[in-house]
């Protein structure tokens, strides 16, 4: 008895009938022209970021022919917004880019750590509205991991050692709310001897020694939000903290970002109640501590996860691990349009007051979009220590010298180009895209850009040559509410002393 074997082919993507695209095609001008209406107008690349995804993956806008060198067969397949702010598509391009390349050409075949690093809500808020800050607190994290790797590696007679370290910045949380975290992918151990470098495995990792990395890592975040006068000198907040010109000039990206992070309505009717949500259970509160396993640890409001490890030859394994890293805020499987024009979101796994699900009208769905794409120039992937791009073991210690020194997730223009869709589309889900139906292989002929090139083509070939209406701004009447007299305006937890 044989077994059949299931065979993928590859298929053009329609983003126009994702729960995604829909939303966004139907809420965008509505929700532009509220905000103008109110004063509080969108800075330009969150438009330019929401105009960019309803081009992506759009026949009108763009495409690449391929033909079949044996039996002549034409098809085409769309651009991409090559964007980095919440489309599933590029996102999961990026993702599946950045775990390649760094496997194949970057990271040195030694044993890896995870450290994840979470904030206090105050700093949240700090860090995603000073990137300074951000810099300033990411150094001080990865310098306490360079010593927490000196003090537990015997290093009396080694020579400059130094532990290469890449963070990976994530601005969201399970339930698509910002909550920018990092992410740091260590060599578990140190390189040594920069002329000629040899790696030095660490000993095991204690619980012991992860609480005291954090505490060290805390005592050193406090001292400079002392320093920068976001606390004063009994660790309670300042009223008035240091922000980006971006989040003065702009309300609107300021009362996203705030909403979002708590949990909460920025705009309209319901503006300052919490998302609505689904399911639950008894006795219990999400903001009660859960249990941490091993070698994770909390305190004041911080928390550092260590656990994960990856031992030297499990390539897979790590490749795994960063896909994970630097995935994308949320899936369209994850998303579901329900009566009423409001959107349902499943969290990857319920909260502790058993919610399951999050219910949302488009404009509050919206309003999640517009949280999570991150600030231009902002940087998220950093490199440190012997990763370093002017470290001296650099050069010596990847797989491949001759690439770029650093991975740039700006867009396909500034990245990496050893992937190509082809590639990726192979490596990740076992597909040959330019595989055709007769045994042969479809090759590129050219790319359409122009209009009139487009519109011809595809009219010649019968296929939708519009692009998706978008549906009109609705005429109705906008609620503009003083947010000193809303829920949004609470008092934000304290970070307090030791």
């Amino acid at each position: 008895m044989s077994c059949a074997v299931k065979k993928y082919t590859y298929q053009r993507r329609r983003p126009e009938e994702t729960p995604c695209y829909k939303i966004v095609q139907a809420e965008l001008s509505t929700f532009i022209q509220q905000r103008h209406i109110e004063g509080r107008p969108l800075p330009s690349y969150i438009t330019d970021e929401f105009e960019a995804y309803l081009r992506c993956g759009i026949l009108a806008h763009g495409f690449l022919r391929l033909k079949c060198k044996s039996c002549k067969e034409e098809k085409v397949t769309a651009f991409s917004c090559k964007r980095r702010g919440f489309c599933p598509s590029c996102c999961g391009k990026r993702m599946a880019e950045a775990a390649a390349h760094l496997v194949d050409n970057i990271l040195p075949i030694v044993p890896y750590r995870q450290f994840v690093v979470t904030f206090p809500h105050p700093m949240r808020y700090w860090l995603n509205t000073n990137k300074q800050l951000f810099s300033e607190v990411h150094h001080i994290i990865t310098e306490n991991i360079q010593k927490h790797y000196i003090n537990k590696t015997n290093t009396p007679k080694i020579h400059q050692p130094k532990t290469g370290i890449i963070s990976f910045t994530q601005r969201f949380g399970s339930a698509a709310n910002l909550n920018p975290h990092l992410h740091i992918i260590a060599t578990d151990g140190m390189h040594y001897r920069p002329h000629n470098p040899l790696f030095r495995k660490s000993t095991k990792t204690t619980e012991k020694q992860v609480a005291k990395l954090l505490e060290n890592i805390i005592q050193d975040i406090l001292t400079l939000l002392k320093t920068k006068d976001y606390l004063n000198s009994q660790g309670e907040l300042v009223e008035n903290p240091l922000r980006d010109s971006l989040f003065t000039e702009y309300e609107s990206i300021n009362m996203a970002t705030g909403a979002s992070l708590l949990g909460r309505i920025a705009f309209g009717p319901n503006a300052g109640k919490k998302v609505t949500r689904l399911g639950g259970g008894f006795g219990y509160l999400e903001e009660k501590p859960r249990f941490k396993g091993k070698l994770c640890c909390t305190m004041n409001g911080f928390s550092l996860h260590a656990a994960r490890a990856i031992n030297t030859h499990n390539r897979k394994g790590l490749e795994q691990l960063i896909s994970y890293i630097a995935r994308g805020p949320f899936s369209n499987e994850r998303l579901t349009l329900v009566k009423g024009n409001k959107a349902k979101l499943a969290l990857k796994r319920p909260f502790n007051d058993g919610t399951t699900h999050l219910l949302m009208t488009y404009s509050e769905f919206m309003e999640k979009l517009t949280a999570l794409i991150p600030q231009p120039k902002s940087h998220l992937v950093r490199w440190s220590g012997s990763l370093a791009p002017n470290s001296k073991y650099r050069r010596k210690i990847i797989l491949n010298p001759d690439e770029k020194k650093g991975f740039d997730f700006e867009g396909e223009d500034n990245s990496q180009k050893n992937y190509n869709w082809v590639q990726l589309l192979a490596r990740v889900f076992g597909i040959d895209v330019l595989a055709c139906p007769c045994g042969g292989k479809f090759i590129p002929l050219g790319a359409l850009k122009e209009p009139p090139q487009i519109k011809r083509y595809l009219k010649h070939v019968g296929l939708e040559y519009l692009p998706p209406p978008r549906a009109p701004p609705r005429c109705e009447q906008i609620h503009i509410l003083d947010l000193d007299q809303t829920e949004t305006n609470e008092e934000l937890p304290v970070i307090q002393m030791d």
